[in-house]
């Protein structure tokens, strides 16, 4: 497999591939995989006190969320609201009718289209917290131009760390969520959550509209955060090679 890998808001192609590197060297070690970082095209600066959270700058988003609603989405995110089940926490976040997301989600999709057309061909994807928005955004543009225009596809397999639902480019409805939206992710996909992870509910929003037949939550039992811990990486690169379609095990550029 050779992963296109996606990192979360304020992060960067260098920093993710620092902070991804444990995961990597692990699951690349049987020598059928291998990795290469993006980043967002909006450059931004972290929140007063995270700098050292997220490394040295430039820092990166895929979505520019300003002037969405009354306050940044990721500002919001701060104080999480409450629901009965995911799906309604989700829709509180990010309530239906914003256009102007959904425009800059798509600006996102092309630019991984031109980095896919670029640096290319990847047959798998690994995304981070904001990063898997834009991931699972891309595998449904993906099912919806093979179904409607016969375009190939070329994301066979994606590992969600910290994930979030996608956004829905065409239609009504914002997100895409399991009691509101009849898409489904169709590719086997590992879910990598922390138990006590505040979002851990973003991460079910996402792990709710893939197929269950194909579809693996791995609890590495810590936060929002990537998991390092070598014995719980072991167990996390067996998971995914297990997951992954025989046909599809390499790293040879076309």
């Amino acid at each position: 497999m050779r992963y296109l890998c996606l990192p979360g808001a304020y992060g960067s192609a260098k920093n993710f591939q620092v902070q991804l590197g444990p995961f990597c060297q692990e699951l690349s070690s049987d020598g059928n995989t291998s990795f290469f970082f993006t980043q967002g095209e909006i450059e931004c600066t972290p929140p007063p006190g995270f700098l050292d959270y997220f490394g040295p700058p430039p820092h990166y988003r895929f979505v520019d969320y300003d002037g969405v609603g009354k306050n940044d989405v990721l500002e919001r995110i701060r104080d999480f609201p409450e629901g009965e089940n995911v799906e309604d926490v989700m829709n509180e976040l990010l309530p239906d009718g914003h256009v102007g997301v959904q425009l800059k989600v798509r600006n996102s999709i092309n630019a991984i289209y031109r980095t896919i057309e670029e640096h290319g061909p990847f047959n798998g994807i690994c995304a981070y917290s904001e990063g898997t928005v834009v991931a699972a955004t891309f595998i449904l543009e993906e099912q919806r131009r093979f179904e409607e225009e016969e375009i190939p596809r070329n994301i066979k397999a994606a590992v969600f760390f910290a994930g979030w639902p996608p956004i829905k480019l065409h239609g009504k409805d914002m997100l895409v969520l399991a009691d509101t939206c009849e898409e489904l992710i169709d590719i086997p996909t590992c879910h990598v959550v922390g138990a006590g992870d505040p979002y851990l509910k973003g991460a079910v929003a996402l792990y709710n509209v893939c197929d269950e037949n194909t579809a693996i939550l791995f609890d590495h039992g810590k936060g929002h955060t990537l998991p390092r811990n070598a014995k719980t990486l072991k167990e996390l690169a067996a998971v995914i090679r297990q997951m992954v379609p025989e046909d599809d095990e390499t790293n040879e550029r076309a």
